[in-house]
């Protein structure tokens, strides 16, 4: 009844310039995430008393940090520009596809 997967040998990425690339951009993506999570309760343009920084310009900030290491990601670990643009280009057009069926169905 056992759960019979095999074991698979998980061992930490020993090169450390692509862990600290890793990081860092996790850490960026997860500081826009928590910013996210508060405009889903607050509202784009409610004000964190603690910073006086709308939730909107927080915002900015942190996709402008997580853009620049995702920028620095990308150089960093050679991935390839040429498929993650024509990857993204395709996200936009199915993007743009799902917020029209939401103004058809509005009507």
């Amino acid at each position: 009844m056992g759960c019979t997967m095999a074991m698979n040998p998980w061992t930490p990425d020993e090169d450390q310039h692509q862990t600290r690339r890793v990081g860092k951009t996790l850490e960026e993506m997860g500081e826009s995430v928590a910013v996210l999570a508060r405009i889903s309760i607050q509202g784009l343009d409610a004000v964190d008393p603690g910073t006086g920084k709308t939730n909107r310009q927080r915002l900015q900030d942190e996709l402008a940090d997580v853009r620049a290491q995702i920028t620095c990601t990308v150089l960093s670990l050679g991935l390839d520009q040429d498929y993650m643009a024509a990857r993204a280009g395709e996200k936009i057009r199915q993007m743009a596809e799902w917020e029209a069926h939401f103004s058809m169905t509005a009507a």
